[in-house]
C-alpha cells in the first residue's frame, strides 16, 4: 500500500503545533522523540511553521556534549479565529488566538432577526471593525465559525431549522465570499460541546453529553473524540423529545417536549402560573429562589423533577461518562445541582452515580461562542480533529 507522504508530513506539523501549544518550548531532539520522528523531519517541518509564523527560534539550551540544541517556541498571536454566535435578540463575536485566549469580545443586539442577508453584512462590518481596532490583518484569520440555535447541516453550510429565530433554509455558503478566510457552521450544542471538550471542565474527557438550557434545549454529544452527528446530522435535538405525553405544548408545535418543562421560558411560566406574577428573568426567579419564597422553591422542586426525567432518559441512550449542565442555566446550577444528581439517580438499578458525572458546566454563555471559534483552529492546527 503506497504512503501518502504529503498526508504523513500534514500529521507531523500538526503533532508539532499542538505539542507546543501545551508545552510552550521545546528544543528540536525533544519534539522528534516526543512525536517519534528523526532530527531531519523535525527541522524541515519546523522551517515551515516558522516561515508561516506560528513557531519562533527562541535561543539555546544548555549542552549536553557537542552542539547547544535550538530551543522551539509556539507564537500564540501568530493567527487567530473568530466565533460568532446567533442567539435571541443579539450575535456575539470573539476573537481568539491559537492558545484559545479571547482576544476581543464584541456584542450586536436586535429586536428581530432581519432579513439574512442584511444580518450577515451587518457581521462582515463588526469584524472589519473589530479587525480594525486589534490592528489585525484578515490573512492572519484563520478561520471564522458560526454558532446557530437549529438543525445544521455543516458540510453543506444549511441551517435547515431555528425554531427560536424563526428561521429556516438558509444557505451560509453564498455568504463566503464576503470573507477573506473559511467560513464553518455548526449547531450552538455542537459547538458548545467542542468548547467544553477542548479547554471546559471536561477536558479531554470522552463520551460527554452536553445540555444547552436557554430559551431553547439543545445537546451536543462527544463521542470516541469527536463530535457525534447521527446519519441526517440531527443528534442532539433532546429537547423535543417527549416525557410527558400530550404534555405542555412546546414551541416546535408537538406536546410534552422536554424543551417545554426545562427552558427559561417554562420556568418562568410555571412561576406566572402558580403566582399569576410575571418574574422579568431568570435571574430575578433565582433571586426569589435564593430567599426562599415559597412558590418558587415549588416550581423549581417541579423543575427539578422533568429535568432529572430528560437526564435519565439520557443516560439510558447515550450511556455517557459525563453529562454537563450548560447556557444561562449554568450560572445558577451550582446552587441545584446536588438536587439534580440525587433525583436523577434516586430508585435506578440499571446506573448509579459511580457511572456517570452530573457537573456545571465552567465556561456558561462562553461555550457556544468559544466552540465556534475553536472548530477552525482545531481544524488547522491538531491532529484530533473533534469537528
Amino acid at each position: 500500500m503506497k504512503v501518502d507522504q504529503s498526508v504523513i508530513k500534514d500529521i507531523n506539523r500538526r503533532k508539532i503545533m499542538s505539542l507546543l501549544r501545551r508545552k510552550k518550548k521545546m528544543t528540536k531532539s525533544e519534539l522528534g522523540k516526543a512525536i517519534n520522528v528523526s532530527l531531519p523531519t523535525v527541522i524541515s517541518n519546523v522551517n515551515e511553521l516558522i516561515e508561516i509564523g506560528v513557531l519562533k527560534e527562541a535561543g539555546v539550551a544548555s549542552s549536553t556534549g557537542g552542539r547547544r540544541p535550538t530551543i522551539v517556541e509556539f507564537v500564540k498571536n501568530a493567527k487567530y479565529s473568530i466565533g460568532v454566535d446567533f442567539q435571541i435578540g443579539r450575535i456575539r463575536f470573539v476573537l481568539i488566538n491559537m492558545n484559545y485566549e479571547i482576544i476581543c469580545d464584541r456584542l450586536i443586539e436586535f429586536d428581530v432577526l432581519r432579513d439574512m442577508d442584511k444580518m450577515m453584512s451587518d457581521v462582515k462590518s463588526e469584524i472589519n471593525e473589530m479587525l480594525r481596532i486589534m490592528n489585525i490583518d484578515s490573512s492572519r484569520i484563520i478561520g471564522m465559525g458560526i454558532s446557530l440555535p437549529g438543525t445544521v447541516n455543516e458540510k453543506d453550510k444549511i441551517l435547515e431549522f431555528a425554531a427560536n429565530l424563526n428561521i429556516d433554509n438558509v444557505d451560509f455558503r453564498k455568504y463566503e465570499d464576503l470573507f477573506n478566510f473559511p467560513v464553518y457552521i455548526e449547531n450552538e450544542s455542537n459547538a458548545a460541546a467542542v468548547a467544553e471538550y477542548k479547554i471546559g471542565v471536561c477536558h479531554n474527557k470522552n463520551d460527554m453529553v452536553y445540555i444547552s438550557i436557554n430559551e431553547g434545549i439543545g445537546a451536543g454529544i462527544i463521542s470516541r473524540n469527536k463530535v457525534y452527528k447521527g446519519y441526517n446530522k440531527r443528534a442532539g435535538e433532546l429537547g423535543h423529545m417527549t416525557i410527558i405525553k400530550d404534555g405542555a405544548v412546546c414551541v416546535c408545535g408537538d406536546k410534552g417536549c422536554w424543551n417545554a418543562y426545562i427552558s427559561e421560558r417554562a420556568l418562568l411560566e410555571r412561576y406566572r402560573g402558580k403566582t399569576g406574577r410575571n418574574v422579568s428573568s431568570v435571574r430575578a426567579f433565582f433571586e426569589l429562589y435564593d430567599q426562599k419564597d415559597g412558590a418558587a422553591v415549588e416550581v423549581m422542586d417541579e423543575y427539578i423533577e422533568f429535568l432529572a426525567a430528560g437526564l435519565r432518559n439520557i443516560i439510558l441512550i447515550f450511556d455517557p461518562r459525563y453529562i454537563v449542565l450548560g447556557g444561562e442555566m449554568a450560572n445558577y446550577a451550582k446552587g441545584f445541582i446536588e438536587k439534580v444528581r440525587r433525583r436523577t439517580f434516586s430508585g435506578e438499578k440499571l446506573f448509579s452515580e459511580k457511572d456517570v458525572r452530573i457537573v456545571v458546566s465552567e465556561l456558561g454563555m462562553n461555550a457556544s461562542v468559544m466552540g465556534a471559534a475553536i472548530i477552525p483552529l482545531n481544524l488547522f492546527m491538531e491532529v484530533e480533529k473533534v469537528y
